[in-house]
Parts: C-alpha cells; sequence; structure tokens
C-alpha cells in the first residue's frame, strides 16, 4: 500500500543507473535487438522456421527472459545493498522488493520496443486484442517477482554464496528454457519433463510471450503459473514471517 515510497525507489535506481547516457534504458534495449538479429539470422535456417514466424518468437521471449532474470540477478542484493537504509529508517522490508519489481518493468517496457517493431516487420498479424492479454499476464509476473526477490534476497544475504549458485543457475537455464527454441522440439518424454513440464521459468516466459504472439494462454500455462504464485508465496510468507527480525542482523 505504501507505492508512493517503492514507486519513488524504483524509479530513482534507474534514474541514477543511466545518469548522464544519451539513451539511458534503450541501451538495453539495443542490446537485445543486436543479440534477437544476429541469432535470427542463424536460428530460423537450424530450426527450420521462417523469418516471420521465428523472429517474433525468438525477440518476445528474449524481452520476457531479460526482465525475469533481471529480478531474479538483482534480487541477490536486495537485502544486502539495503542494508544501510534500513538500519537507520522503520520501513517495511518488502518496499524494497516492490521497489525492485517496479523499475525491471520499467526496463521491460523500455525492451518491448524491440518486439513490437520486429513485430511491424515480419508479423504485424501478431499485434491483435488478444496482445492485450500480455497485461493480466505482466500482473501475474510482478505477483511472482515479489516472493522472489524477498526469498532470494533472504537466502542470499544470510548465505552469500548462494549469489553464486543463482547466477550459474541463470546461464544454464537460459539455454535449456524454451526461449531459442520451441517445446516442440523436444521429445514427449524424458528431456521434454523437466526443461517444460517443470520448468517454473518455461511457465513465467510462456504466459507473457503467448499473448505477444497473438495466442490465448494454454490452460497448462496458466494453471502452472497459479501454482507457482500459491506455493511460492505460501514458502515466502512462511520464510519471512520467521526469520525477518534477523534481515538487520545478517547484514
Amino acid at each position: 500500500m505504501q507505492w508512493e515510497i517503492w514507486a519513488r525507489l524504483g524509479w530513482l535506481e534507474v534514474k541514477r543507473r543511466y545518469r548522464r547516457t544519451v539513451i539511458g534504458p534503450f541501451w538495453s534495449a539495443v542490446s537485445i535487438c543486436i543479440f534477437v538479429f544476429a541469432l535470427g539470422s542463424v536460428g530460423s535456417s537450424l530450426f527450420h522456421r521462417t523469418a516471420a514466424d521465428y523472429m517474433p518468437f525468438l525477440a518476445s521471449g528474449m524481452v520476457v527472459w531479460v526482465l525475469l532474470s533481471n529480478t531474479i540477478t538483482e534480487s541477490c542484493d536486495l537485502f544486502i545493498d539495503g542494508a544501510n537504509l534500513f538500519r537507520q529508517l522503520r520501513f517495511n522490508y518488502s518496499v524494497l522488493a516492490y521497489a525492485l519489481i517496479w523499475r525491471t518493468m520499467i526496463g521491460f517496457l523500455h525492451n518491448l520496443v524491440v518486439y513490437v517493431g520486429v513485430a511491424l516487420i515480419y508479423a504485424p498479424a501478431f499485434l491483435s486484442p488478444v496482445t492485450l492479454l500480455v497485461l493480466p499476464s505482466l500482473f501475474a509476473i510482478a505477483l511472482n517477482g515479489v516472493w522472489i526477490a524477498i526469498a532470494i534476497g533472504m537466502l542470499c544475504q544470510r548465505f552469500r554464496d548462494v549469489q553464486q549458485l543463482v547466477s550459474i543457475t541463470l546461464q544454464l537455464a537460459m539455454f535449456v528454457t524454451p526461449i531459442f527454441w520451441s517445446p516442440g522440439f523436444v521429445p514427449e518424454h524424458g528431456t521434454r519433463f523437466f526443461v517444460v513440464l517443470v520448468n517454473p521459468l518455461y511457465y513465467l516466459v510462456e504466459i507473457v510471450r503467448a499473448p505477444l504472439l497473438g495466442q490465448v494462454p494454454s490452460l497448462a500455462t496458466v494453471l502452472g503459473v497459479l501454482l507457482i504464485t500459491v506455493v511460492g508465496w505460501l514458502v515466502t510468507y512462511q520464510l519471512f514471517r520467521r526469520y525477518r527480525k534477523r534481515i538487520a542482523y545478517w547484514s
């Protein structure tokens, strides 16, 4: 409910990071754009897909992946960087988590320009009324992002080695999660179970990517995100409730 505080904190952090730059947060969009066109020129032939089909798929997957990876990566320093702040002031720790999600969402909106440009060039039909479903999908991502930020923030503050583990896991997850390739390339049994069916990152990517591609998210995707949200919040709430008073002493 203290949106004035976390919104201000998130906005000021974005301004601080890109101070004295010309295009500011759009540097991330430029990086994604170069990556999409470089990989897309190879991937469309490698996966036997037309550019009109593969390029929007790759661009939409990348902008969502960057949103998720930035959220997870920055969660590692959530309470470590905020130590000086909550040592001097009395406020809810969750304010830092909401500020983090807000600034990553600002970055996502800048990166979304890449997808819109790619879609207009290769597949304008993807931009339809169904695309508006991306709004509730982003709300689901933000809702999950808060518990992810709090849980990982607490773990990394208590056990500093967790940050390195998260970094390694994300590097691996980027290649085993269907971002560059379609889930249809994985056999129905065996590998598909691990990289698709029990991969929470796949559901979080797919629930946003589907509307961007002019598709309604499947029931399996919606149920998967719902399950992740409920279980994640229940576990995080219990951890936060039990260890909240120790956060200041772990710094």
